[in-house]
């Protein structure tokens, strides 16, 4: 049975070996050997040998880091399957330091006094998986096409560690072709190229990469922006890419002068001739040049991207991601380096859940920066100088995009006042964290963020919140936990914040963070602790003798000057109304020409329910028919568009008289007895008194349900009552008189006989 040790493998194997029965399998008592799974091991780590022991031949992996060997060890059971033999002093390794361990799958020889590597030592590997040499900064990167070579046939190799093959300091270099063209055609999965001093790819190295590479690993060199990067989509399985820690100061220790750097070791090129790829390279460049914008290309199965703690001085512009296939990519990390300012718009990002933009320096945002960050629901832009730009977004641009974020983390960016629309489409919120910034206040709209489980105000200026806010918290927190952290904040434990710090102390569902640190300011400046039991009796104590008193005569005062204006606006609330929309028709732009001699539009507007409509578009239409009429309902000659108290008023305005349809439901209906009110008014205030109101009573007694303020109008006898139930002669003679009324420039009612229709 075969076993593998790699990163967390390999420290579960140690936990498993001081979990396991000891026992005897070397010739040195100090070793410590145990059976895992079967299998024998042992542990003869930091014992200071100069040498390898002797092992029974059944041992499997054996540990012999952190020694003083200076040789490779060539007696070890030929079976073994692991060795560690890293933090030892061996320079060299020869064609036949491993021929005979042909089951070696984890090796592990970094950070020896390695100088070289001899083409061939691994050419009887066949079952390597992972290869560690790094940290021998003797070798140079030359040793990678020894090793590459020597693995070209593998199909078990996984995992390549050379990082840190170069000296800390010196010129910067390129990784040409011949370095790992070999690998082309193994299954190599991690290929880590860290801490080398790095400056470019050469065009073509990324393109040979075998198509099975899943994670590369650029970080902590000097890489440059090169064509290399349009190569990139060529890695078709790559999952994750690391080109952290650009150009990073790296602290000076002594043991780096002693190290030989070896930066004019002789140059194994034996790759072909180039030109097929000078020609790919000039045809890249066109196509790059083509572009309105940069384009890079990313293999479609990428997911981590990680770009931190590098320290190129930019600003984000204009980015195309151009993916083959379905984007994956979910991460990306671009924290702690010096990004002045984020204006994009990032194409291309739709697939983006995860980013990470901490610790630039940024001070600006473009709206458009996150257009394409559909999907994103973690943005952490702490530790910026991003201020002044939030405070200027009032419409709420920035973050409008960002309909599926759940956590924003703004701590740390000299915010100093919140416009209300800043989150406005933050729907899906549940993380909100604005700590260590300047905010005074925080009046922030937060019905729309109904999700929200977390919002951290720490370190701020605020005092208080007010009512609104508290109520916001409070209706949010009812049906799920809700944290709110006030620590660290001016709070102030006055008489005008009573209620506020009466929140604190007894708010049902906000759980408030770290409550026992919130420290309070009294009146005299004493400082309190909110856990202090007796604050809230104490306040109490202070304000009671004028609180009452302040609120009963503000209470008074409010209801004297409510009660005083509410009378005064009822008194005069239908001249009000009539006199606001003439003013608003006469100084409208859409005004019209007066039509004819009297520049009235119709002789009658006929106010009437809906529910007597049949009645009144029949008499309408024979009135108009045997009078000749113009005569306006609103079901007709109402303008689409128009506000119903605006089409009323116009209607009334330009009619010569107004008739309306008295029943019971007219009296009930709102709009009826608007259009009633506004009959009188404009009798009384446009006509100089002149009564130019007719009421037409259509049900028996509907005219004593009036109000009494109309009853002059009855008095005058300004009304008419149409015959319910006469024969036909009387409905003509009732049309008749109601024609001949409308037509005359003078009050007919008054002279209808007493005879005909009763005296009323």
């Amino acid at each position: 049975m075969s076993f593998t040790v790699t990163g967390f493998g390999y420290l579960l194997f140690i936990i498993r070996l001081m979990q396991a029965e000891a026992m005897d399998c070397t010739t040195n008592k100090q070793c410590v050997c145990h059976k895992v799974n079967g299998q024998l091991w042992a542990n003869c780590e930091g014992l200071s040998l100069t040498s390898a022991p002797t092992f029974d031949r059944n041992v499997m992996g054996i540990n012999l880091a952190n020694n003083k060997i200076s040789n490779f060890p060539t007696t070890l059971p030929s079976n073994i399957v692991y060795l560690d033999i890293s933090r030892n002093w061996i320079k060299n390794i020869n064609q036949r330091s491993l021929e005979k361990y042909n089951f070696m799958r984890n090796l592990s020889i970094s950070d020896n006094l390695l100088q070289t590597i001899e083409l061939g030592t691994f050419q009887n590997s066949s079952k390597l998986v992972h290869l560690d040499i790094s940290g021998n900064q003797e070798l140079t990167l030359e040793v990678l096409a020894n090793v590459s070579s020597d693995l070209k046939n593998s199909t078990s190799i996984r995992i390549l560690n050379f990082e840190k093959l170069q000296c800390t300091y010196g010129v910067s270099l390129i990784v040409k072709k011949y370095h790992l063209i070999d690998l082309k055609h193994t299954r190599l999965e991690n290929l880590n190229l860290a801490s080398n001093r790095i400056n470019s790819l050469e065009w073509g190295v990324l393109s040979e990469l075998p198509t099975s590479l899943k994670h590369l690993n650029l970080a902590n060199n000097v890489l440059s922006f090169g064509l290399y990067i349009v190569e990139l989509g060529n890695v078709a399985n790559l999952l994750t890419i690391d080109a952290s820690f650009q150009s990073s100061f790296h602290q000076l220790k002594l043991k780096d002068f002693f190290i030989g750097c070896n930066d004019t070791k002789p140059v194994c090129n034996n790759s072909s001739s180039n030109d097929k790829h000078v020609d790919l390279f000039m045809n890249g460049w066109l196509s790059v040049q083509r572009q309105a914008n940069i384009t890079i290309s990313l293999p479609s199965t990428l997911q981590y991207f990680y770009f931190h703690d590098n320290l190129y001085k930019m600003t984000l512009q204009e980015f195309t991601f151009r993916f083959f296939g379905k984007p994956m990519l979910s991460h990306i990390y671009m924290q702690n380096s010096i990004i002045y300012k984020l204006n994009g718009p990032m194409k291309g990002l739709e697939s983006v859940i995860y980013a990470d933009f901490s610790n630039n320096f940024c001070s600006y945002i473009s709206p458009r920066f996150f257009e394409d960050f559909k999907n994103l629901s973690h943005l952490d832009l702490s530790n910026n100088v991003l201020g002044e730009t939030i405070e200027n977004d009032i419409n709420g641009d920035i973050f409008q995009n960002l309909r599926m974020l759940t956590s924003l983390n703004l701590t740390r960016n000299r915010i100093a006042h919140l416009p209300a629309n800043i989150f406005r489409n933050l729907i899906y919120l549940e993380n909100l964290n604005l700590s260590f910034n300047s905010l005074s206040t925080f009046t922030l709209p937060l019905e729309n963020m109904v999700n929200l489980k977390y919002l951290d105000l720490s370190n701020n200026q605020i005092s208080t919140m007010n009512k609104t806010t508290r109520t916001t918290l409070d209706a949010i927190s009812k049906n799920k936990t809700f944290s709110l952290n006030l620590k660290g904040n001016r709070l102030r434990c006055n008489c005008e914040n009573f209620e506020f710090v009466k929140w604190l102390l007894t708010a049902k569902h906000v759980i408030f963070q770290d409550f026992d640190d919130y420290i309070c300011t009294l009146s005299n400046s004493s400082k309190i602790r909110f856990s202090d039991i007796e604050l809230l009796q104490l306040m109490e104590k202070q304000c009671s003798s004028y609180t009452l008193i302040i609120v009963i005569m503000t209470s008074l005062i409010i209801v004297i000057l409510t009660i005083t204006t509410s009378r005064i606006l009822y008194r005069y609330r239908w001249k009000l109304r009539y006199m606001y929309y003439v003013a608003r028709e006469k100084y409208s732009d859409q005004g019209q020409e007066k039509l004819g001699e009297d520049s009235f539009y119709f002789d009658a507007f006929f106010s009437y329910s809906d529910k007597d409509r049949i009645f009144v578009i029949d008499l309408v239409k024979r009135l108009e028919e045997e009078f000749n009429l113009r005569l306006c309902i609103h079901h007709r000659d109402f303008i689409p568009g128009t506000g119903i108290a605006d089409n009323i008023t116009n209607a009334i305005h330009y009619s010569r008289k107004t008739v309306c349809i008295i029943t019971s439901q007219f009296l009930q209906s709102y709009w009826c007895m608007f259009e009633l009110n506004m009959a009188r008014m404009e009798a009384i205030y446009s006509r100089n008194g002149e009564n130019v109101l007719f009421l037409v009573a259509l049900e028996k007694d509907a005219l004593k349900k009036l109000p009494f303020s109309f009853m002059d109008l009855i008095d005058s006898k300004s009304y008419i009552e149409f015959p319910e139930g006469g024969d036909k002669d009387e409905v003509t003679a009732f049309r008749s008189k109601l024609g001949e009324t409308i037509k005359s420039h003078d009050n007919y009612f008054r002279s209808l006989s007493a005879d005909t229709f009763g005296d009323k």
